[in-house]
């Protein structure tokens, strides 16, 4: 299994799972990543679960794809596994290219929007080279209609697994607390939710984003030149679900694009209503318009503020959206999502043990 890194992410998330569930049936888990944190991965692996720690990400330079290409070829070369699975858009290709001539099938799946985050030649290298995958998967519907015909009869959708959080509900009141979590980066948004809350008169409404990333500083500042400090308040990393979703009575998403967004799954799957844009992919195949929350147009700063004013105005309609968690968490419960992977990885080994099978 091989991935971009061991850090936070709703792809190493789901890389974690599948290792630890894999390794419960009795399987040889190795799990390769580019990058690792100083105190070790962000999320839990058993023991037994061999961790790799290939080609130093710090040394970007022009031969740094082809370091990351050789060493994933020579893990690929020592472990001799029965399949090989990678997530992300550039890991796929590196691994693609890695496994050639080695009989190793090779399980791909996209896990972001690579129309946005890797557009050029690495969404163009991805396509060509899914061909020769003996499996697809990607996370939504709209990531599966955005592969070429070819593709989308090869490939199958999984949604990311999402069993329903505990967690203890932020005390009621006419004041909304508003939530958001994610990678602070471009990505995610959370320079438009900023300017978005600046538009809620509520003054007693207040937003926490939380998360770390590279656009920390250009919010903060954001932040103080909307006259919001006291209001809008960025802590930083949490370590599970449960913190950001009781800390709040609305999440609010405002990305713009998505591989499938968790954090909505989270949401949707635990009670806790959402107002989001309606950027692809993930958001609409989770929010039901006004039984578990709100969608407005992808960007539209105005009206993400209007629909954040209205439930910052309507506890009880806050209330009632967070009712609705039934209408997400039987589609997202994990072991029914476990149950699909294995049948991916099953039939992209079928072909490998009939030919061991025939030439013994």
């Amino acid at each position: 299994m091989i991935q971009g890194g061991f850090g936070t992410g709703g792809a190493e998330k789901i890389m974690a799972a599948i290792g630890a569930h894999r390794h419960a049936q009795g399987d040889e888990v190795h799990v390769a990543g580019m990058f690792m944190p100083p105190a070790g991965p962000f999320f839990h692996y058993p023991p037994d679960v061999r961790l790799h720690l290939l080609a130093d990400g710090a040394r970007p330079d022009k031969l740094l794809h082809l370091r990351r290409l050789a060493a994933i070829r020579g893990l690929i070369r020592r472990v001799q596994p029965d399949v090989t699975l990678s997530f992300l858009t550039k890991v796929n290709c590196l691994t693609m290219l890695a496994a050639r001539g080695t009989s190793i099938p090779v399980v791909i799946s996209e896990r972001n929007n690579p129309l946005m985050q890797s557009p050029g030649f690495w969404n163009r290298a991805q396509q060509v080279l899914a061909h020769g995958a003996a499996g697809i998967v990607m996370q939504t519907r709209g990531q599966h209609d955005d592969l070429s015909p070819a593709l989308q009869e090869r490939a199958v959708v999984i949604p990311n697994f999402c069993d329903a959080v505990p967690f203890r509900r932020a005390s009621p009141g006419p004041d909304c607390h508003f939530v958001a979590a994610g990678r602070l980066d471009r990505q995610k948004g959370f320079d438009l939710l900023i300017r978005a809350f600046a538009r809620v008169p509520h003054l007693g409404a207040r937003l926490t984003i939380f998360g770390e990333g590279p656009e920390r500083a250009p919010l903060e500042n954001l932040v103080r030149a909307s006259g919001l400090e006291g209001r809008v308040s960025l802590p930083g990393i949490v370590r599970g679900p449960q913190e950001w979703l009781g800390a709040g009575h609305v999440l609010v998403v405002s990305s713009r694009f998505e591989g499938f967004s968790n954090v909505v799954a989270e949401a949707t799957c635990s009670g806790l209503p959402v107002v989001s844009f309606d950027c692809p992919y993930g958001p609409s195949e989770m929010i039901v318009e006004g039984r578990n929350g709100f969608l407005v147009p992808p960007g539209d700063v105005a009206a993400l503020a209007g629909a954040m004013t209205r439930l910052a105005a309507d506890p009880a309609l806050r209330n009632r959206l967070g009712q609705a968690a039934h209408i997400a968490a039987a589609r997202f419960e994990q072991g029914r999502i476990m149950a699909q992977w294995d049948a991916v990885l099953g039939a992209a080994l079928q072909p490998r043990r009939a030919a061991m099978a025939w030439s013994s």
